[in-house]
């Protein structure tokens, strides 16, 4: 969980403080993490063993990797309605960022470059599913919500599509953190760690097997997001979709390079993240680029000298326009877990979800070399739109279907111009959105 979270009080401190309280921005893995503790013990010990289990893995194949993700965007007021180029562009930096393509490599200190690692992990977007709710999303800082309604249908959400074999994103308006209606912070996101170990019990992934995923706030996402989130103090969060690169990282195993010490419990220059090559860190940076920030003065036992923190770090809380890598150490952690205990992410999977929208439709020729002829049967197709998306989530092609007779329609896709290869062709309604996969040759 990312971001905007102020570290909770004690209920004596926060009554005794509760006038000069300043809201803070969070990463929700902070109070999911102590949540977990406290409410789900045998399910902290079962990430603690997965974590284990995955940093002792061997180095493995390097080969790259995809994942398939379905985006589910639960919006309220049209704002938190992303359009489809904020999440198309959300994908290409994810795209960038796993595999070491992002243009800002070059702004990571010498002392560091060596330590840089290209995780070669894709994501492919499989489908992103609408739902217009009346729905608020809140979490209970005094519970054990973690924003459970976002991801069921019938409690103003949208069900996950399968949690063994998608990467689920959901995207919504998370409201501010209160406390006996005191505003205390805002979680900008969360994710749920890797589990799932032949040991444990097959649903103990998260809490709920069907709620494990990723969690963002709508203004988080994408480079070119018209919304914004101001900073405590003045000033907008700088806002580059690195959000996400910093959530699917605790969803792929990753811990905060600090070692997750400081708001629920101590933190020192002792507290590890388990990685030998991340600096060790009393404290997470500021939202800030400071480079001359060196909370341990020790001697690195990977680098043989004191160096400072890894501000430029994904899994730190710098600025989105300061961090550009993951280190070695980092990368070979997510990709032991991606080829093991979330290993299901990596199966061929159909691009259609018969539970979340069933429509009467084909797709023909696939494989295709020119056009290509999209049918269905559908009542009323007056706000119906398809669209053709590449692997790296841009769209490609936009058509309106045609009326050809009572409650058939049928649009033509030109393919020319696109490349050889895979690419995702939907179908959207006011009701839900129907995805296939679409293979072009020449």
């Amino acid at each position: 969980m990312k971001y905007f979270l102020a570290a909770l009080l004690s209920l004596a401190a926060f009554c005794l403080q509760a006038q000069q309280l300043v809201p803070k921005i969070l990463c929700g893995n902070d109070l999911f993490s102590n949540l977990v503790r406290e409410k789900y013990p045998e399910l902290q010990q079962s990430f603690d063993q997965t974590f284990e289990q995955a940093s002792q893995a061997g180095a493995g194949d390097r080969s790259p990797l995809t994942i398939n993700v379905v985006v589910h965007v639960v919006w309220n007021n049209p704002a938190e309605n992303l359009a489809d180029d904020i999440i198309a562009d959300q994908i290409q930096v994810l795209n960038e960022d796993y595999n070491r393509l992002n243009a800002d490599t070059g702004n990571l200190r010498a002392v560091f470059q060596a330590a840089a690692g290209n995780a070669q992990i894709n994501f492919q977007l499989a489908s992103i599913v609408r739902v217009q709710t009346s729905s608020l999303f809140e979490v209970d800082v005094l519970g054990s919500n973690l924003l459970g309604n976002l991801k069921h249908d019938n409690q103003g959400g949208s069900d996950a599509w399968s949690t063994d074999n998608y990467l689920n994103i959901w995207i919504c308006k998370i409201q501010p953190l209160t406390i006996f209606g005191l505003e205390i912070g805002q979680i900008l996101g969360f994710a749920f760690p890797p589990n799932n170990l032949n040991n444990w019990p097959t649903q103990s992934g998260s809490p709920i097997a069907n709620e494990d995923g990723v969690v963002l706030d709508y203004r988080v996402i994408g480079r070119n997001n018209p919304n914004t989130i101001e900073v405590p103090g003045g000033g907008l969060l700088d806002i580059k979709g690195r959000s996400a690169v910093h959530e699917i990282g605790h969803y792929l195993g990753l811990r905060h390079i600090w070692g997750d010490g400081g708001t629920f419990g101590p933190n020192d220059c002792a507290q590890s993240d388990g990685i030998d090559d991340t600096p060790f860190a009393n404290a997470q940076s500021a939202f800030d680029c400071d480079i001359t920030k060196n909370t341990c003065e020790q001697v690195e036992m990977f680098y043989n000298e004191d160096v400072p923190d890894l501000i430029e770090n994904y899994m730190d809380y710098s600025s989105e326009s300061c961090m550009n890598m993951f280190t070695q150490g980092q990368v070979s952690l997510m990709r032991n877990v991606l080829q093991g205990p979330r290993s299901g992410l990596l199966n061929p999977v159909s691009t259609a979800s018969p539970d979340v929208y069933a429509i009467d439709w084909n797709l023909y020729p696939n494989p295709a070399s020119g056009q290509v002829t999209v049918a269905f049967s559908l009542q009323n197709a007056s706000s119906v739109g398809i669209q053709v998306i590449g692997l790296d989530g841009r769209v490609c092609r936009l058509v309106a279907p045609q009326l050809y007779a009572a409650g058939k329609h049928q649009a033509t896709l030109d393919t020319q111009g696109l490349g050889t290869g895979i690419y995702i062709v939907q179908i959207q309604t006011a009701d839900g959105t129907a995805s296939r996969r679409l293979d072009i040759g020449r």
